[in-house]
C-alpha cells in the first residue's frame, strides 16, 4: 500500500463553520464564508480560527471520539458494553482478520485522519494570506493570530503523530505522517517521526515567540478578534476576575505546554521540564486550582441551581474546547440523556471495583468523590455534566491540556526522585490527599508507578491516558493488549481514491 496523502480542498466547504463552538466567541458564522471576504479584517481572521475550533468540537474528533470515547476506551477505562465498540478489541492493527471489526474501526480511523487534516488545511489557508494582510491588524494582533494558528497547526499534527505513528522509542526513524504547511492539492510526502517532530517544534517555537504579548501571558484583556469578552450574566455573582475565552484558545501557555508534551514524547527530559516549569511558574495567577467549594454541591438536589459547578476543573484548563452540543455528544455514551442507555449493551460504564482500584484513598480524593454519577449498579463519568444555570465559563468545557499534566511531566523529568515527589504532591494535595503524603525517599521505579497511577486518576474522559501508555510502551493495562501494534492506527489508504486528481 502506498503511503502518500493528498490533502484536497473541496470548493464550497472551505471554512464551513459548524455550530459546535460558535457560542464560544459569540460568532454568528454562516455555513459558508468566502475566503477573500473573510480575510479583509482582523475579526475575519479570528472567525476563521473559530471555524477550526468548531470543527474540532465534532463528535468524530474531540467532541467525543478522541476524548471520552474511543481513545479512553482503548486505555482500558471502561467495562465495555456497547455492542459494536467491542470490535475495537477484535481489530488487529498489524494483521486484521476480522472483516467486520476492520470495517467498523476503519471508518472512525479515517475520520480522525481526514477531519484533522481538513482543519490543518483551513489553518494553512489563513496563514497563506496573513503576511500580505498585515495592514488590517491593529496593535499586536497580527502576531497573536499568526502565533495561534501556527501553534494550533503543530498541536493537530502532534495528535496525528500520536495516533498514527509508533512510540518514539521504536519508530523515530520510520515514516509517520505528512507535515502539511501549504494550501495545495499536490501530494504531501510522509515524514519520518523525527522529521515531523522537528517541524512541530519549529511551529511551536515560532508560535511562542509571536504570542509573547498574548493577553493570557501579560494578564490583560484581549481584543475582540482574539477572544470574546465577559459581560452581563456571564460573570454575575462569580468571583473570577478578568475571565475571558482567551484562557481556552491556543494561547501562549498552550504553546509552551504542547512543547512540554512533544519534548517528553521524544525523551528530551531537560527541555520538557523547562517548558512544564514555565507554565507552573505562572500557575497561581493564570490557572488556579479548582476549588472544592465548586465541587461539593454537585449532585446535591438542594443545590440544583448552584452556579459554580466546575466539574471539569475549568480554572486549570490551559487549552480547551467549548462543545455546545456536549449533551448530545455524551448521550448514550457517558450520559443518560434524551436517547439514554437503551439496554445493558450500551454505555461506557465503570464498575465500583474499577473505581476503587484506581483510587486507593477514595474516601478523600475529590476526583473519586465528584467525578462519577451512579447508573444502576455502575457509574458513568460525570465531569462534563452541567445544568443550564451553571456559570457560562464552567459549561461544556472539554479540556485538551490541563495544568496537572505539567506537574506530572515535571515529576517525570525532575533531577531527583525527591523533587519528582514534590511535583506530584502538589497535584495530590489539591485533590484532597494532604493526609496521604508520598515518601520522598521512594525509588525511581516507585515514583514512576505513582505517576502512572496519577495519570489514570486524573484523565478520565480526556483521552490522555492511552498516549501515556503508548509513550511508555506499557502493555499490561488490558487483557486485550497482545502486541505493540495495538497502539498504532493504520494510515488510511487514499491513494486509489486520489488517482487521476493530480
Amino acid at each position: 500500500m502506498m503511503k502518500r496523502i493528498k490533502i484536497l480542498l473541496v470548493a464550497g466547504i472551505l471554512f464551513s463553520l459548524l455550530t459546535g463552538c460558535e457560542d464560544w466567541l459569540d460568532v454568528n458564522a454562516s455555513s459558508q464564508l468566502d475566503r477573500n471576504d473573510l480575510f479583509k479584517s482582523e475579526n475575519g481572521y479570528g472567525e476563521a480560527l473559530t471555524g477550526v475550533y468548531a470543527k474540532m468540537c465534532d463528535k468524530s474528533l474531540y467532541g467525543r471520539e478522541l476524548t471520552f470515547d474511543i481513545v479512553d476506551m482503548l486505555a482500558g477505562y471502561y467495562n465495555i458494553q456497547m455492542y459494536n465498540h467491542i470490535n475495537w478489541y477484535e481489530y488487529s492493527y498489524a494483521d486484521p482478520t476480522n472483516s467486520f471489526a476492520v470495517s467498523y474501526c476503519a471508518g472512525y480511523i479515517e475520520n480522525f485522519w481526514n477531519n484533522i487534516y481538513a482543519q490543518i488545511a483551513n489553518i494553512n489557508s489563513l496563514l497563506e494570506t496573513i503576511d500580505g494582510n498585515k495592514g488590517v491588524f491593529s496593535d499586536d494582533n497580527y502576531n497573536l493570530i499568526k502565533g495561534e494558528a501556527l501553534g494550533l497547526r503543530a498541536y493537530l499534527h502532534f495528535d496525528l503523530l500520536r495516533l498514527f505513528a509508533e512510540a518514539y522509542s521504536t519508530g523515530k526513524d520510520k515514516e509517520a505522517i505528512p507535515y502539511v504547511t501549504k494550501l495545495t492539492s499536490s501530494v504531501t510526502p510522509l515524514f519520518t517521526q523525527e522529521d515531523a517532530i522537528t517541524m512541530i517544534l519549529e511551529d511551536l517555537k515560532n508560535a511562542k515567540m509571536l504570542l509573547a504579548n498574548d493577553p493570557m501571558h501579560l494578564g490583560t484583556s484581549p481584543a475582540s478578534c482574539l477572544a470574546s469578552l465577559p459581560s452581563g450574566a456571564y460573570l454575575s455573582s462569580d468571583k473570577i476576575q478578568s475571565w475571558h475565552n482567551r484562557r481556552f484558545r491556543f494561547n501562549y501557555y498552550a504553546a509552551v505546554a504542547t512543547m512540554a508534551r512533544v519534548y517528553l514524547w521524544k525523551g528530551d527530559r531537560e527541555n520538557a521540564l523547562l517548558c512544564a516549569g514555565e507554565v507552573i511558574a505562572d500557575q497561581d495567577s493564570r490557572f488556579p486550582w479548582v476549588l472544592k467549594a465548586n465541587l461539593s454541591n454537585i449532585g446535591n438536589t438542594s443545590n440544583e441551581y448552584y452556579r459554580n459547578q466546575d466539574r471539569s476543573y475549568a480554572t486549570e484548563h490551559i487549552f480547551a474546547l467549548n462543545v455546545t452540543d456536549l449533551e448530545d455528544c455524551m448521550d448514550s455514551y457517558i450520559f443518560d440523556g434524551e436517547i439514554g442507555m437503551k439496554n445493558s449493551m450500551e454505555g461506557l460504564e465503570i464498575t465500583t471495583d474499577e473505581r476503587s482500584q484506581v483510587y486507593e484513598n477514595y474516601s478523600a480524593d475529590i476526583r473519586y468523590q465528584y467525578g462519577f454519577a451512579e447508573y444502576g449498579n455502575k457509574y458513568l463519568i460525570s465531569k462534563f455534566y452541567q445544568n443550564s444555570v451553571t456559570a457560562r465559563y464552567f459549561q461544556e468545557r472539554v479540556p485538551l491540556i490541563r495544568l496537572s499534566e505539567m506537574y506530572y511531566i515535571a515529576a517525570e523529568c525532575a533531577a531527583t526522585t525527591s523533587e519528582g515527589v514534590d511535583y506530584l504532591e502538589k497535584v495530590r494535595t489539591n485533590r484532597g490527599l494532604l493526609s496521604y503524603p508520598l515518601s520522598k525517599s521512594m525509588s525511581a521505579s516507585e515514583l514512576e508507578a505513582e505517576i502512572r497511577k496519577e495519570y489514570k486518576k486524573e484523565f478520565w474522559g480526556e483521552g490522555q491516558l492511552w498516549y501515556y501508555y503508548k509513550r511508555k510502551s506499557y502493555m499490561d493495562f488490558s487483557s486485550y493488549m497482545t502486541n505493540v501494534d495495538f497502539f498504532t492506527f493504520d494510515r488510511p489508504d487514499v491513494e486509489e481514491s486520489n488517482a487521476g486528481r493530480e
